[in-house]
């Protein structure tokens, strides 16, 4: 779940929900330690007051690296629908396409450039307060809360400017360095298969480190590494067989992946009724929706998935459709990897050709990837061909 603050520099910036426990951790955490119980003398008021103003300054950091790269993404002439603020961030640069390695270096060098100076800032202010009063220990109260803040807000940028500047996805180094090799070899394929490389090396190097660590040192410290080692490790795959789907889809349209089995249903069908005669086993597809001759609307798999299934028998499918206007549509001559990702940001299972008519088609989860298993069954048999040739060439005797 994604809470909506509001868009800007033209796209929808979210919070993702893992902000609640997060934020409210740090504020009561860092609150009790400053409280007399936990060795200040600081009083509760403002303990809580500089913890809280912690905690916020923590999410507007974080906002602040997300935002850089939305701001110089769309300066570049890239725009992303949406970016979902979350601890590591990642999100919005994973979603852009540049289309050169100079484009993509500016804008996942950006988050990191800014929390740098974000850093920077935070660490020239509590040099000032600590320097200015001579010893921040004898100085107000209010000054030592600003100081603290400071420091333990310097603290954390710097940590998430480390952090994404590890060369592994979905983190910006990562992104840095498939710029750099793209750049060096001319080819984006050559400099994804470099950066799955150098990212999966990371991860097991992180994993090896954590290990040892918590063998000799500290349990806790380890674990987390070996965590973020195996995330790591785990992208880097997910990317590599990212890169495999996108080559099977080269050259294939989306008007190539039209349902041929799409449906229609009244508003007035029941769930139940819908997922029995016209889903079933057919996960990942969807039917219009038909007021008389009017298209009203889209069902799906992701729709009926939100509804509890005991509530199916009361509930019709005008009641969970998507609205046919917030449908997204498409062009038959758009390729059909843009169309891939454009239903996966949409979080539909189809989308609809235009131009629209009275037979509007749809291009749905289930036929893209019936298209695209019957791509790679081509592939193989090629491939078996071509290694029968060469057998019965050489070694046919």
């Amino acid at each position: 779940m994604n809470v909506p603050l509001g868009r800007i520099f033209g796209t929808e910036i979210r919070a993702h929900w893992t902000w609640i426990p997060i934020l409210a951790f740090i504020a009561v955490v860092f609150s009790l330690d400053l409280t007399a119980g936990g060795g200040s003398d600081w009083p509760p008021s403002l303990a809580w007051a500089a913890s809280i103003a912690m905690a916020a300054l923590v999410f507007v950091s974080v906002t602040a690296h997300e935002l850089a790269h939305v701001a110089v993404a769309r300066r570049n002439g890239m725009e992303g629908p949406v970016v979902v603020i979350q601890l590591l961030g990642g999100t919005f640069v994973a979603g852009v396409s540049p289309k050169t390695p100079g484009q993509e270096f500016r804008v996942a060098a950006a988050g990191p450039a800014v929390t740098l100076v974000i850093t920077a800032v935070l660490a020239a202010i509590a040099a000032i307060l600590t320097v200015g009063t001579g010893d921040i220990n004898k100085a107000p109260q209010g000054l030592q809360a600003v100081e603290f803040v400071a420091v333990m807000l310097g603290v954390f940028n710097a940590f998430l400017a480390f952090v994404n500047l590890i060369p592994g996805y979905p983190l910006d180094g990562a992104r840095i360095v498939h710029a750099l090799e793209w750049r060096r070899t001319g080819q984006e394929a050559a400099a994804t298969a470099a950066a799955v490389r150098v990212g999966r090396y990371v991860g097991l190097l992180l994993m090896a480190v954590g290990t040892l660590t918590m063998v000799f040192w500290d349990l806790f410290g380890g674990l987390g590494l070996v965590v973020a080692g195996w995330l790591i490790v785990g992208s880097s795959r997910l990317l590599d067989r990212r890169t495999v789907l996108q080559g099977l889809v080269a050259g294939l349209l989306a008007g190539d992946a039209t349902d041929s089995e799409q449906a229609r249903v009244p508003p007035q069908l029941t769930l139940d009724v819908f997922a029995g005669e016209y889903l079933g086993e057919r996960l990942g597809t969807a039917a219009l929706v038909e007021r008389g001759s009017e298209l009203v609307g889209l069902v799906g798999t992701a729709q009926i998935r939100r509804i509890p299934r005991r509530s199916w028998p009361n509930t019709r499918t005008e009641q969970a459709m998507v609205p046919i206007a917030n449908v997204p549509r498409i062009s038959g001559e758009t390729g059909l990897w843009t169309a891939l990702e454009m239903l996966e940001r949409s979080g539909l299972d189809a989308l609809l050709l235009v131009p629209a008519g009275a037979d509007q088609a749809l291009v749905t989860r289930r036929s893209a990837a019936r298209l695209i298993h019957q791509r790679a069954e081509e592939r193989q048999r090629q491939m078996l061909v071509t290694g029968q040739g060469k057998r019965g060439r050489f070694g046919g005797f």
